[in-house]
């Protein structure tokens, strides 16, 4: 056992030691974020953004983009060719973010107004997602695939509009590409529920609305857990999201609280199944597997390093896994290593549990 392994191990027990539900079946949750949302759309602009000197050598905009169709069976052929003792495939919690802005609409208002589109049109925009949503419909109805509420963007309108109105020219420069690059290393934009003005959360609130409605509209179905972007909210948003249906707040065991400033924050802690004051409750991730963002982990030992401390202490195992490990639209290489190690992760999940459960997160309700 190498150290990272140890070391995930142990965080796991810190992790899982907390909170007083307990459940006995062995649970297995994978929550992957990013759906539906646009990063970059083509190798071309990766070309473009570094030669105006944008380094990409560490940036998620290397590889991230909208799921193709070709990723979206790729990951459900694996998915569907995993079974537990009872016959039952793994389900990905999938995150969905369900607007994107609308880039035309908004150059033709000089920048002074934000509009957005549905992730779906944004797909007719891409020249190989446009039979994504019935993959996506298709993937539901065989229980592999389930959607949940991520948010109506996967951005910060008011930064990103700030910028663009003072001309800034990577960011005029990213958006000419259909892209929400800001030309640096960080989360300034990705961090959609982050505000600098308190007054903004009562924005957060109508975006969420309206994002909600969308969700309803798209997949027919209401979602009942929410994921905020970069796991950073504020917590006068709950009230809404309780209004909404919604059950369970996904998230790491320290919520981001926004403070006014561009991350700092201040750390809000949780543990599994505490209920806030609006009915949610809290689903801790206690697993983590990445593969690109380090290459020299042994993720899959990794990950059941932490399955084994969540068991240990009667928790679900609940998975963090961003789409960003399985989408090759950009380099099929990714898409390859990731959905690679996937697959000999659940196999080893099968064999060393083969009773397992694979749920999807609105299902924990059921166990507690």
């Amino acid at each position: 056992m190498d150290y990272q392994t140890i070391k995930s191990f142990l965080s796991g027990l810190k992790t899982n030691c907390k909170g007083v539900e307990r459940i006995n079946d062995k649970l297995l949750v994978i929550e992957s974020d990013d759906w539906g949302a646009i990063r970059t759309p083509s190798k071309q602009a990766i070309q473009a953004f570094e030669s105006q000197g944008m380094n990409l050598s560490k940036s998620m905009y290397k590889v991230d983009s909208l799921a193709s169709t070709e990723d979206l069976e790729y990951l459900f052929d694996l998915l569907l060719s995993i079974k537990n003792a009872n016959g039952e495939h793994p389900i990905i919690t999938a995150n969905s973010i369900m607007a994107n802005p609308d880039f035309e609409r908004i150059k033709a208002s000089d920048y002074k107004q934000y509009y957005f589109e549905p992730f779906t049109e944004t797909y007719k925009k891409y020249p190989k997602h446009h039979q994504n949503l019935a993959i996506l419909k298709k993937g539901i109805h065989e229980h592999i695939y389930r959607p949940q509420f991520h948010g109506r963007e996967h951005l910060n309108i008011v930064r990103w509009m700030k910028a663009l109105q003072s001309g800034d020219p990577f960011v005029r420069y990213t958006f000419d590409w259909g892209c929400t690059y800001s030309g640096k290393e960080d989360y300034a934009f990705m961090e959609a529920y982050d505000w600098n003005d308190i007054m903004e959360v009562s924005l957060h609130k109508r975006i969420i609305e309206e994002g909600m409605e969308i969700f309803k509209k798209t997949f027919g179905f209401q979602p009942s857990s929410f994921i905020a972007p970069c796991y950073n909210w504020d917590s006068k948003i709950e009230s809404t999201l309780g209004e909404l249906g919604i059950k369970w707040i996904q998230g790491m065991s320290n919520q981001l609280a926004p403070t006014g400033s561009f991350g700092q924050y201040k750390r809000v802690k949780h543990v599994f199944g505490e209920r806030n004051k609006f009915g949610s409750r809290y689903n801790i991730r206690n697993v983590f597997f990445e593969p690109v963002t380090n290459p020299t982990i042994d993720w899959t030992d990794h990950a059941m390093a932490g399955i084994n401390a969540a068991f240990l202490f009667q928790k679900p195992a609940v998975i963090s896994t961003h789409r960003i490990n399985y989408v090759g639209y950009i380099d099929p290489k990714n898409r390859e290593n990731g959905l690679r190690q996937f697959k000999l992760l659940l196999q080893k999940i099968i064999k060393r549990w083969p009773e397992i459960k694979f749920i999807s997160t609105d299902k924990l309700s059921e166990y507690i």
